[in-house]
């Protein structure tokens, strides 16, 4: 008589697969484990910021270096010097949101609607000790700076408080306030 037992072989397989599903979710589990870290993308946007400075008729404004300390991340720098000169700086900030900077010397309205997105102006908001228009919507917020010859905009979908620490932590450079001064040697 046959000791095969047709009830014994479906659990036996049964055991089988659920065994190498098993195995395969835990396989599955360890390597999302170990990869749980997210990795953004980082850009160097000095080189950006060195054609600006050659190309703009306005002292260049950059965003220190301290932020990526703070857990800031560039994730992309466009420069465009045809035409009007701009130059945008979009960031991943510590709190998971994003934010950008962006600066142009075209007509102060159209930057301000681009990079507005729509945002009422809603009041000032003193930063650094300048006082910039903020600017916000449901989604949205920006603070803008209009100054001689160029318009500096800090906007994303991100909170207040990081779209200030954005604009606090920006820094123009002094050389081209100070134009080096042609020394006179005493000839003529």
């Amino acid at each position: 008589m046959s000791e095969y037992s047709r009830s014994s072989a479906t659990f036996k397989n049964y055991a089988i697969s659920l065994g190498i599903i098993v195995g395969i979710v835990l396989i599955l589990a360890w390597v999302v484990s170990t990869r749980s870290g997210e990795h953004i993308p980082s850009v160097n946007y000095g080189p950006d910021a060195d054609v600006l400075r050659e190309s703009a008729d306005y002292p260049v404004t950059v965003p220190s270096t301290e932020l990526v300390e703070e857990g800031w991340t560039p994730t992309s720098s466009t420069v465009n010097v045809t035409g009007p000169v701009e130059w945008s700086v979009g960031f991943a900030t510590p709190k998971d949101s994003h934010a950008m900077f962006t600066q142009s010397d075209a007509d102060p309205d159209r930057v301000v609607a681009e990079r507005a997105k729509g945002a009422e102006e809603v009041g000032t908001v003193a930063v650094a000790g300048r006082e910039w228009e903020h600017h916000s919507s449901e989604e949205w917020g920006a603070l803008v700076l209009r100054e001689e010859g160029v318009t500096l905009v800090v906007s994303g979908p991100t909170e207040l408080d990081e779209l200030a620490r954005l604009a606090s932590a920006l820094e123009t450079d002094s050389e081209r306030d100070a134009e080096p001064a042609e020394e006179d040697d005493g000839t003529d």
